[in-house]
């Protein structure tokens, strides 16, 4: 076991500057702690600190994680409070410590094996820094180590658990990393643990395939590099041998014996370029003799993720069947990193160019590399943090299942993901046991539970929150149809009301419709109604296909595209003209609000009606509160609006005499027109003087206000919504 002044002196190998008063006060803090209790020990394996830190400073990683994984047991256990570790060895210490404990509350979650993919993801998009990944991933090697030590039973539930979850999720993730010492390690240990008698005697079977020593790896390279020279090529050779679990691993795929494998040891040749690619390969073959059928040309014919080597098995110069793959660098990063990788490092203190990207395992191999020369590696790992999958979040349901949305996601985009007939009855929810607001941002890790009613209801006002394009297309669908059948019933009740103005009763005929869907060439009587309540189709034309010998001779069938709004009506007004409607629905104002251009409007969708605009202050629309899919919120007036509008004014006169006529010459003076005017309570002082106006817009309403305020024995004049 390591010793703590070794432990400083492994640190200051890399970390000159070191403050060794750090591990000093660490020391004294881990002693005064009380011994773990059979209660919080009931797992049996011991925890070793000394050996968490070796395996961190073997990464090279700076005194604040080594504090962090020491501590972090402590802490897991409640003998530690974060509070402490931040007031002894400050807020970096204690933010490690505190991502890596939170990381380690998800082994308490059920997951299925399908779902192995999702929680490493998860664990990395949790770690805002990559110190929280190693200091897990130390934890998990030293707890293997330790289980190894108690001979714990293959069959144990225990082992079942932690060597799932390391073999599932610790050593994919330090194989995208690329620390394949620390990947063979976690995995070798977890097979030894499972299966000891299988792993022991394959251990046995593959030294006996050994030849050439213990050091076998070292010598081949020193041979190949030694012939690379004579023959003139510039290349690196790097080699290892396949570690037990790899090799199981690949019996398992394959169904074959050990003697059918050629690569239990594999040497990688990366040259400068293409042309010495082929040359290191003719230079191979002709020193070594090569297994017939094992060639492969990845170059000429790259596989269908891009990769790309060139692959030969041979006898070995000491008998053994060696793999050999050659490659430029470029390609050798293409297979390290490449497409595969799920997350970049973008440049910044690893000495790549400006712009220039370093993939997956390799950002990580050259960040070991330069940490090893590095004069501060604490400031050094603090530009180096990162946030692995910022535009993903990974959210749980309350059975276990892993769901992954957008950054930003709602509760609501959640409903959706889980299956649209939830999004669609989705009336509340909450997150993390709490009942919280459907257009909550969601954050990784949260726990989401859905509250639906019986029937479906989507909101048009989700559209404003979600983030999805499953949620979006899903409400804008349900809203379209719900408009549909509402704009079906609007122009069938449309028709028919034309039609007993005509002495035809009460409801259309079968016959009768069917001369009108023929006349326009529609499909059925429902598109019919839909076109007259859509305003695509007037009332009047529809009239005189379906009844052309009982209308009016001068009416004209224009056909389908002629809007309601160009019609005129009783009152010899123009229908309103607004931007943003969703389709050509006739449009009117509200009499109870009387909304002139200017002022904020909302539409709302009214049987027989088609659109009817009101103020967004008018105080009836809390009557249309439960019916959200009447609302139409995207409405603005035109920037040109030359039309006139009405609006009320309420006028408060001291006395009737001559108070009409003046009023009557301030409206002309502003160029707005009366369009009645009607006293109230006459004989009472003062007296009150309803006006109804015709103006372009709201601020020439307030033009004729302020024109009528100014005149004589006027007390106050005010807009009437109502």
């Amino acid at each position: 076991m390591l010793q703590w002044p070794e432990l400083i002196e492994r640190i200051r190998d890399y970390h000159p500057e070191a403050d060794a008063g750090v591990l000093e006060r660490l020391r004294l803090f881990l002693a005064a702690l009380p011994t773990r209790t059979a209660a919080v020990a009931h797992h049996a394996i011991p925890f070793h600190p000394m050996e968490v830190a070796e395996i961190l400073t073997d990464l090279g990683l700076d005194m604040a994680s080594v504090v962090a994984g020491m501590l972090v047991e402590g802490v897991t256990t409640a003998a530690v409070t974060l509070e402490q570790v931040r007031a002894e060895f400050g807020v970096t210490a204690a933010f490690l410590v505190e991502g890596t404990a939170r990381i380690g509350q998800l082994s308490s979650r059920s997951r299925p094996d399908t779902q192995a993919e999702d929680y490493r993801r998860m664990i990395l998009a949790l770690a805002r820094d990559i110190r929280v990944v190693l200091i897990r991933l130390a934890l998990s090697l030293q707890q293997l180590r330790a289980m190894v030590t108690t001979n714990l039973p293959p069959d144990s539930p225990l082992v079942a658990r932690i060597t799932g979850e390391v073999l599932g999720i610790d050593a994919p993730i330090a194989h995208r990393l690329g620390i394949y010492w620390l990947k063979n390690q976690l995995e070798d240990l977890s097979f030894r643990l499972r299966e000891p008698e299988l792993y022991a005697d394959l251990l046995d079977r593959l030294q006996k395939r050994r030849k050439g020593g213990a050091d076998v790896v070292r010598k081949v390279v020193a041979i190949i590099g030694n012939r690379l020279e004579e023959y003139g090529i510039k290349g690196q050779v790097s080699g290892r041998e396949k570690h037990p679990y790899s090799v199981w691993c690949k019996l398992q795929r394959k169904g074959s014996s050990l003697d059918d494998l050629h690569d239990l040891i594999a040497y990688r040749i990366v040259v400068e370029n293409k042309a010495d690619c082929y040359r290191a390969l003719g230079m191979i073959h002709g020193e070594l003799v090569p297994i017939p059928g094992r060639f492969k040309d990845y170059i000429a014919l790259p596989k269908s993720n891009g990769y790309q080597s060139l692959h030969t098995a041979c006898i070995g110069p000491f008998g053994n069947r060696i793999e050999i793959q050659i490659r430029t660098e470029e390609m050798h990063q293409m297979a390290e990193g490449g497409v595969a990788a799920h997350w970049y490092y973008k440049s910044g203190g690893l000495g790549v160019g400006k712009g220039v990207g370093v993939t997956g395992y390799a950002w990580l191999q050259e960040l070991l590399k330069v940490h090893q020369g590095a004069d501060d590696p604490e400031q050094f790992l603090e530009n180096v943090k990162i946030d692995l999958f910022p535009d993903e979040i990974y959210l749980f349901t309350p059975q276990g299942k892993i769901l992954t949305l957008p950054r930003g996601a709602t509760p609501v985009d959640f409903a959706y993901a889980v299956h649209t007939a939830v999004g669609d009855r989705c009336q509340g929810c909450k997150v993390n046991g709490r009942i919280m607001p459907l257009r909550t941002p969601l954050n990784t890790g949260d726990t989401v539970e859905i509250l639906t009613g019986k029937h479906p209801h989507p909101n048009r006002n989700w559209l404003q929150f979600v983030v999805s394009g499953k949620a979006k297309y899903c409400i804008t669908r349900w809203i379209k149809e719900r408009e549909r059948d509402q704009l079906i019933a609007m122009g069938r009740e449309m028709l028919e009301r034309e039609t007993r103005k005509i002495g035809h009763g009460l409801l259309l005929g079968d016959r009768a419709v069917q001369r009108g869907v023929e006349a326009f060439g529609l499909p059925d009587a429902e598109e019919l109604f839909f076109q007259v309540g859509a305003a695509r189709l007037s009332t009047t034309v529809a009239l005189h296909r379906i009844f052309p010998e009982e209308t009016a001779p001068g009416a004209r069938a224009a056909g389908v595209g002629k809007g309601a709004g160009s019609e005129k009506k009783g009152s010899g007004k123009k229908g309103l003209t607004l931007t943003g409607l969703l389709t050509d629905m006739a449009v009117h104002a509200a009499r109870c609000c009387g909304p002139v251009p200017g002022d904020p409007i909302v539409g709302i969708v009214t049987t027989g009606r088609g659109i009817t605009i009101h103020t967004r202050d008018c105080p009836t629309l809390h009557t249309f509160v439960h019916e959200p899919e009447r609302w139409i919120d995207t409405l603005t007036w035109p920037t040109a609006e030359e039309d006139q509008h009405a609006a009320r004014l309420r006028v408060m006169v001291s006395s009737a005499k001559r108070a009409l006529a003046q009023t009557t010459e301030a409206v002309a003076g502003v160029k707005a027109n009366i369009l009645e005017a009607r006293f109230r309570d006459r004989d009472r002082e003062p007296c009150e003087l309803l006006l109804e106006v015709e103006v372009h817009d709201s601020e020439h309403l307030e033009q004729v206000r302020k024109a009528v305020a100014a005149l004589p024995g006027v007390f106050s004049v005010e807009r009437v919504r109502g």
